[in-house]
């Protein structure tokens, strides 16, 4: 097996190729690095890529196209580190037949786990009780209140693969879960985690929390808007963890400023958010730098599982277990 390896050798490369997975993916077979501080361009990959049979990508890896495809006539896999594929596929990919692998699995797991963990802290207001005490060493008060998610109802935007392992997270809480997605949720998951189907609109108006698991693309650009927020109960906690663009920044700033519910916020339109954004100075909101998941622990095991996914595939044909087809790949964020 010969590998192509894009990801520069800055201070993410580490993270993924640790001194063990380096000695893993050099026992495999032979190893291009790329060992630069930073990304090749199209011309440097084509011009070192040659007859290899894996090319592996992280963020900001070049898109594997025509110009790079028509040099390397041995490729046979796509290895993507992270989660979306969207950036580094292309249609010349496809039609050549060449098979793609993806972190996507391991990524949505740990984005529902920080859901979880996002929602717990956001009902609790573990941030607001904790900084108190550390900063002004106040301790509770009779009238200081939190709450749990024991029960509650919880509303689910899009049953993707983070809302999959969410549904399954969040049983031990004996939540009640509404669910919209454009289609249907199967009878056995419905069964199984107590789920049932439900309009946006009457997600947004009936749940204590809702939490927002949809790709980006445009079809869900601004999905959710002022007239969803609108709905959103007296108390309520709304959770983002897809992508800041599916939501109506403003028309969420707006709502907000009202202070009627509650909102954890782990992405925005605009990354950073601009020091005016009013996010920053309303109470009622908890905000987080794009860090849902994964977790920087998991890098150094997702890339271990996928060379060796990618070795037994191009040796005894093994299947892939975290292969991205061309539908599913149709399905997921642009970025």
């Amino acid at each position: 097996m010969k590998t192509f390896v894009t990801l520069p050798k800055n201070s993410v490369f580490p993270t993924f190729f640790t001194n063990e997975n380096i000695a893993l993916a050099e026992s495999l077979g032979e190893v291009i690095w790329n060992d630069k501080e930073i990304q090749l361009t199209h011309d440097e990959i084509a011009q070192s890529i040659g007859n290899s049979d894996v090319y592996v990508t992280g963020w900001g890896s070049p898109r594997l196209d025509a110009r790079i495809l028509d040099v390397a006539p041995s490729l046979k896999l796509l290895v993507h580190l992270c989660g979306t594929v969207v950036p580094v596929v292309s249609d010349e990919l496809w039609e050549r037949g060449i098979r793609v692998v993806s972190g996507n699995d391991f990524f949505a797991e740990s984005v529902a786990e920080g859901t979880i963990g996002y929602i717990l802290s956001a009902l609790r207001d573990i941030p607001k009780y904790s900084s108190r005490l550390k900063n002004e060493r106040k301790w509770k008060t009779s009238s200081d209140t939190n709450r749990g998610l024991l029960g509650k109802t919880v509303g689910i935007v899009s049953y993707g693969a983070i809302a999959h392992h969410l549904v399954r997270m969040l049983q031990p809480f004996r939540v009640k879960i509404k669910l919209y997605d454009i289609k249907p949720i199967p009878e056995a998951d419905k069964a199984m985690y107590n789920i049932t189907e439900a309009s946006l609109e009457d997600l947004f108006s009936i749940c204590d929390i809702v939490t927002v698991h949809t790709p980006l693309n445009e079809h869900t650009h601004h999905l959710i808007g002022a007239p969803l927020l609108s709905l959103l109960k007296d108390d309520a906690l709304f959770v983002n963890t897809s992508r800041g663009a599916v939501i109506d920044q403003a028309a969420l700033e707006s709502e907000l400023e009202k202070g009627r519910f509650r909102a954890f916020l782990d992405v925005y339109e605009k990354e950073p958010p601009s020091v005016e954004s009013r996010l920053y100075g309303l109470p009622n909101v908890i905000m987080m730098p794009h860090m849902g998941g994964p977790t920087v622990d998991l890098r150094r095991d997702i890339t271990q599982a996928l060379l060796i996914e990618a070795s037994d595939f191009l040796k005894n044909g093994a299947p892939l277990p975290h292969e991205i087809t061309r539908a599913a790949a149709s399905m997921m964020s642009r970025s």
